[in-house]
């Protein structure tokens, strides 16, 4: 009887050894805890965070004695009261670093004031918050990505006495919506010895009502030929069109319309010729980048190297959406 406890009493020992060897090797690795923040949920979002993911295993593989675990998060509803009850909650969990798109830049600067006080390395992405404490912004030069829309549809309407455009326009406190809106603007102005005119912008009151918002601009501006829309929304403009019948090289020709992003609706639009253009953004670099970025400074120190990371934008037209390599998010 001594001798079998004398045997349970040494396996005893023999495994408390193995496990306190298992729980140092596991204190001995080092870990942090990220955040990427969207303006809301759906298809564009999660194209974003596809970068996010991707970077996270790079980084596991190429620096195996850090664990990182990665929130890809969002409010359910729109709205900046909605989107800093979010993160404040990762503030309040021990976040060490938040790549956040902005719904609103006064609204939220506040807040991811608060979190950089509080020690969290923060970066903003898709529209910016300039005056926060905020390190860098990764995205799309918002300005730019307005000219190029314009651009389009007064060089496709050249010929037809010039753009007269309408658009179905983004939030309206979102700092990339505001500058977005100054590209086309400034564009339309350049091009007014041209023809070229706008006649009107406007913003949904809620995503349920953004194609009769869209109908309501045709019909109160009978001589639109050009069809904007500045943000993921395209698909209620490419719907518009699709109810008229426009897919017809003479009928866009005469009505062009100019969306934004690759969901898969708007890419749908293109290629049954619903919509004229697509400008597609690289979302999936804003949270590749920002994961690449908050590593970089949490683990390594590293700042980024501006405060400005530019993901440049491309059209996407009949001519080229079939190409599957013009879709590095769905690869």
């Amino acid at each position: 009887m001594k001798k079998l406890l004398s045997i349970m009493l040494i396996l005893v020992l023999a495994l408390s050894l193995v496990a306190c060897g298992g729980k140092k090797e596991e204190e001995g690795k080092k870990s942090m805890k990220l955040a990427v923040v969207y303006t809301g949920l759906g298809d564009f979002w999660d194209m974003c965070g596809i970068g996010g993911t991707k970077r996270v295993e790079e980084l596991k593989t190429e620096y195996p004695d850090w664990t990182i675990d990665l929130e890809l998060t969002g409010p359910s509803e729109a709205g900046v009261t909605a989107q800093i009850q979010v993160v404040e909650n990762l503030i309040s969990l021990g976040y060490d670093g938040m790549t956040v798109a902005a719904s609103d830049a006064e609204g939220l600067t506040p807040t991811l004031n608060a979190a950089a006080d509080a020690g969290v390395f923060v970066l903003t992405m898709d529209t910016d918050c300039p005056d926060s404490k905020r390190a860098a912004f990764v995205g799309t030069h918002n300005e730019r990505f307005g000219r190029k829309l314009a651009e389009f549809a007064c060089d496709w309407q050249k010929d037809n006495g010039g753009a007269k455009i309408i658009i179905f326009h983004g939030a309206v406190a979102q700092l990339g919506m505001i500058q977005r809106l100054k590209g086309i603007t400034d564009v339309v102005a350049e091009n007014a010895s041209n023809g070229a005119e706008l006649l009107d912008y406007q913003s949904p009151v809620d995503i349920s009502s953004g194609q009769a918002t869209v109908e309501a601009m045709m019909l109160a501006n009978p001589t639109w030929n050009s069809a904007l829309c500045t943000h993921a929304g395209g698909s209620m403009v490419s719907a518009v069109f699709e109810e008229n019948g426009w897919n017809d090289a003479d009928k866009n020709k005469a009505h062009a319309g100019v969306l934004s992003d690759d969901t898969a609706q708007v890419i749908n639009a293109v290629k049954d010729g619903f919509a004229t253009c697509t400008e597609v953004q690289k979302q999936w670099q804003w949270a590749y980048n920002g994961v690449d970025l908050m590593f970089k400074k949490i683990a390594l120190g590293q700042d980024p190297p501006s405060d400005f990371v530019e993901t440049p934008t491309f059209y996407v037209t009949l001519e080229n959406v079939y190409d599957d390599d013009m879709y590095p998010t769905r690869q």
